[in-house]
């Protein structure tokens, strides 16, 4: 299949001095859907991986012969559109399930998210055709600054970012090619991606000497075997470690369904007789996922004694999550909080959740969205926490970072950066029941150990429960939407990566070499059309 399809590609020949053919996106639609199906067929569930290296293929033919930046936009807002379509399919069940959303509204704002995240490809798009204008055909080599540039907007914006599945994302299993984000990040992987697919396009249909032609995909076919061999050392280098510690991950799967007296008694009671399956061996600190809980560890002295209890059996105690209220100010505020307790049942630290999930645990721009929290049962009203706290677990130091924190690669290296040895990540995934999200979401997860070079402590409270190492690969994982206990190895790692000291130099680049590239392209197509304009007056 891919090899007809490259074929009837290839026919479409373009010279590099002249680009565009007035094609148009109702007559060559297959173009971006095709790679809007391949994309997202790279992802978790399918997890076809390999597909992303000539997924965006088709797109950029589209974009090569289409007539302007418009019909780009509207190229990359379709491939956009269906990869996204499937990527997040599980949001109307939560919706609807759990916000006690009308089904028809539900939809509404399903589209609507997805249409705004459409648009971020869709404006790599037009950027890269814009410049084509200018520039020639050989902006096509653009694409994967423009690409990684909305990759890195989308991150940030809007409400705080939504970084669900960037193209690296797609090569998690890949363990070779993911080492390379503790220098660039996951953008360095997504840019490697696209730098390919720029250059197989290239090879297909430009009409410049085949040495010239075939020089990209030279120079790309050696990015990734360098990032390759790179992946191969540090594999061998992280992956010798010998962790004398050992962890315990709870994963209780409590349901949102259940009564509240239910969930009372297994919070008070369900944790200690599951911790009582790890008498006989030596746990060193356990560890509970984030879970919904109609007791407070600030206030019901009974369920706080329990907790205090368990937290003695383990030689570096316990972490947990639980809602804290504070009083200051005048007025009852919330947080999603993940307590420390030591072996003595002392709360050495406490972790107030600093990136909040906009329309989950707040309303963002409440003065606009005013009429949320009338059309649903359980939009939080939590505040957001105000420092990055790590906390000394013994000798060492670790840090908490509580359900999609874990998406955003900022948030993590600057928990790393201030110290921390060890991240702990506790969610709760039941939201989304038996669908692609929690694979998803621990996809994502597991590239913030690499990234840092850190043990991941991955409590669920549904599942995936694991224990990353800092290769990515998982030593120990539990099943999805069960109660289980999940036991392994971890340690505490001091070392900086040159990720965590610098951040995303590569992100930031590309941004840079977007808008100096747009700028350049819109000087020279005015300066052509001023001397166009000259010499018709010369006349």
């Amino acid at each position: 299949m891919f090899i007809s399809g490259f074929k009837k590609i290839r026919e479409i020949r373009v010279k590099s001095s002249k680009i565009g053919g007035g094609i148009s996106l109702p007559h060559a639609i297959w173009l971006p859907a095709l790679t809007g199906v391949l994309s997202l067929a790279a992802f978790p569930k399918l997890n076809q991986g390999y597909l992303a290296w000539a997924c965006f293929v088709p797109l950029l033919v589209f974009i090569l012969r289409c007539a302007g930046a418009r019909r780009a936009f509207w190229a990359g807002f379709v491939a956009g559109f269906i990869q996204f379509f499937g990527l997040i399919a599980w949001i109307p069940q939560v919706l609807t399930r759990y916000g006690n959303v009308a089904e028809p509204l539900c939809w509404f704002l399903y589209l609507l998210m997805v249409g705004v995240l459409a648009c971020f490809p869709g404006s790599a798009c037009a950027v890269t055709r814009y410049c084509m204008r200018g520039l020639g055909s050989w902006a096509l080599f653009l694409f994967p600054a423009a690409w990684v540039s909305q990759e890195y907007l989308r991150s940030y914006a809007p409400f705080g970012g939504f970084p669900w599945l960037l193209t690296g994302y797609s090569q998690t299993d890949y363990l070779h090619l993911v080492q390379i984000s503790d220098v660039t990040g996951v953008y360095g992987v997504s840019f490697l991606i696209l730098t390919f697919n720029s250059a197989i396009v290239w090879a297909l249909l430009s009409d410049t000497p085949k040495s010239r032609r075939m020089a990209p995909l030279a120079l790309a076919l050696l990015l990734l075997g360098g990032s390759a061999l790179y992946g191969e050392r540090m594999l061998r280098r992280w992956g010798s470690l010998k962790p004398e510690l050992t962890a315990a991950l709870l994963q209780g799967n409590l349901s949102f369904e259940e009564s509240e007296r239910e969930l009372a008694w297994k919070f008070r009671d369900g944790y200690a007789r599951m911790a009582e399956r790890l008498e006989g061996t030596k746990v060193d600190l356990l560890v509970l996922p984030e879970s919904p809980t109609p007791l407070m560890f600030q206030f019901d002295t009974v369920y706080a004694g329990t907790l205090r209890q368990l937290a003695a059996r383990y030689s570096l105690g316990m972490i947990f999550n639980n809602v804290t209220v504070s009083y200051a100010g005048g007025g009852e505020r919330y947080f999603n909080s993940a307590y420390f307790l030591s072996r003595d049942g002392v709360e050495v630290g406490r972790y107030d959740k600093v990136h909040l999930v906009p329309f989950g645990e707040y309303v963002p721009w409440k003065s606009l969205f005013f009429f949320v929290e009338s059309i649903t049962k359980d939009v939080g009203d939590f505040q957001p926490g105000s420092n990055l706290t790590t906390v000394r677990l013994g000798d060492h130091t670790a840090n908490a970072l509580i359900c999609f924190e874990a998406i955003f690669p900022y948030l993590a290296r600057q928990f790393v950066r201030r110290g921390s040895n060890l991240i702990v990540n506790l969610t709760n995934d039941g939201w989304y029941g038996d669908s692609a999200a929690p694979y998803q979401h621990l996809a994502m997860a597991r590239w913030r150990a690499v990234e840092n070079r850190r043990y991941m402590l991955r409590a669920a409270n549904s599942g995936i429960s694991a224990i990353i190492e800092p290769t990515g690969a998982l030593q120990v994982a539990t099943g999805l939407l069960r109660e289980d206990v999940c036991v392994g190895r971890f340690g505490f790692v001091h070392d900086q990566t040159w990720y965590t000291q610098h951040g995303d130099v590569l992100a930031n680049v590309c941004v840079i070499i977007t808008l100096v590239l747009g700028a350049w392209s819109a000087w020279s197509l005015r300066r052509a059309a001023l001397v166009e304009c000259a010499s018709l007056l010369a006349l």
